[in-house]
C-alpha cells in the first residue's frame, strides 16, 4: 500500500539466469539485428550474443511480477529508461526496486502515486537497465 512504499527503501528480489534459446527466440520475432540472433555476429560485435532491450524490459517485468503488488492499481508511465550494460546468454540477474518519492493523489483521497525505479542487476552486481515508474497505489486508509 502506498503507507508502506517510503523513499529510500528498497527491495530485491530473486535472481533468474537468462536462458540462450529463449532470448534468441525473443530476438528472431521482435529485433532481429545480427547480434542479438547469429553466435559469430554477436561474438565479433560484442563478445557474444546480447539481448534487445525489450527482451531486458520483459525480463524486468517477469521479476516484477514475483514481487508483492496487491496495491497496485496501474503504471502511469516510464522516465529516464537506460539500457547500461549488455545483457548475455547465462547471466543471472535480480530486479531492485528503489522507492524514489510519494504523495497522495490530488484528486482521489483512496489512492496514491509513487514514483519508483527499477534496476536489472547481473552477478558482477552491475546495473544492466533501469528506469523510473510512477504508479498508482491503494491507499489502506482515505486521506482526512
Amino acid at each position: 500500500h502506498f503507507e508502506d512504499m517510503v523513499p529510500g527503501h528498497r527491495l530485491d528480489g530473486e535472481r533468474h539466469t537468462i536462458d540462450r534459446d529463449e532470448l534468441v527466440a525473443f530476438a528472431r520475432v521482435w529485433d532481429p539485428l545480427p547480434f542479438h540472433v547469429d553466435e559469430r555476429a554477436g561474438v565479433a560485435a560484442f563478445g557474444s550474443l546480447t539481448a534487445p532491450g525489450l527482451y531486458m524490459l520483459a525480463v524486468k517485468q517477469r521479476l516484477i511480477h514475483r514481487l508483492p503488488r496487491q496495491a497496485v492499481i496501474a503504471s502511469l508511465g516510464y522516465d529516464e529508461v537506460r539500457f547500461h550494460r549488455p545483457l548475455r546468454p547465462g547471466d543471472t540477474v535480480f530486479l531492485r526496486t528503489e522507492w524514489v518519492e510519494r504523495r497522495p493523489s490530488g484528486s482521489r483521497p483512496d489512492r496514491g502515486v509513487v514514483t519508483l525505479r527499477f534496476s536489472l542487476i547481473n552477478q558482477a552486481d552491475e546495473v544492466v537497465l533501469s528506469h523510473l515508474d510512477t504508479i498508482l497505489v491503494r491507499r489502506r486508509e482515505a486521506a482526512g
